[in-house]
């Protein structure tokens, strides 16, 4: 899209508060969020990873062994997606969307929030994280989001602006028709 398009298309919308929470309510449903990382080499990188979401933040606990370990430790920008299920879906263009670009940070070993998020992932994931938070090739990343994309259908784009935010914007006025003069 444009940057005039871009502008031309978002308007505020009055109920920027219970849009977000709309988020909020859903990303609490996921498990897994897709991850886009870029490699030194520039190249993108798309994988799945568990997720912790608390504070606005994402948390992720990876191993050095992933691609998308080694890219975060070396390009902190990244993008996330949360889809719904496909089996929830009735049109595939119109899928339940949410994507955030993220700026990545690792959070050391012994430190007092390391510690915090481990335990609230082994809440979420429960005693498998007894022993990953043992294994020392595993990472703690928080993800910080800021603008990102809020699709619930056909008509129905909202840009963000992070997970603590409550502003929504409507994106209008982005289709157009094929006009039959061309």
């Amino acid at each position: 899209m444009t940057e005039k398009n871009e502008q031309q298309t978002v308007q505020t919308t009055n109920d920027g508060a219970d849009l977000v929470a709309e988020v909020r309510d859903f990303i609490a449903t996921r498990k897994l969020l897709n991850l886009a990382t870029l490699t030194e080499d520039g190249l993108p990188h798309a994988s799945t990873a568990p997720f912790l979401a608390a504070d606005g933040k994402f948390y992720l606990y990876i191993s050095e062994l992933s691609e998308h370990c080694a890219n975060l430790k070396t390009n902190s920008r990244a993008s996330v997606i949360f889809n719904a299920d496909e089996a929830d879906t009735k049109q595939a263009f119109a899928r339940l969307r949410v994507t955030f670009n993220v700026e990545a940070y690792s959070i050391e070993r012994g430190l007092p929030q390391w510690q915090k998020r481990i335990d609230q992932l082994r809440e979420k994931f429960g005693p498998v994280m007894d022993h990953l938070k043992g294994l020392e090739d595993f990472h703690l990343f928080e993800l910080k989001p800021s603008g990102g994309r809020y699709v619930k259908g056909f008509g129905q784009a909202y840009a963000l602006e992070g997970m603590e935010k409550q502003v929504a914007l409507h994106l209008k006025d982005g289709h157009r028709e094929k006009s039959d003069a061309a």
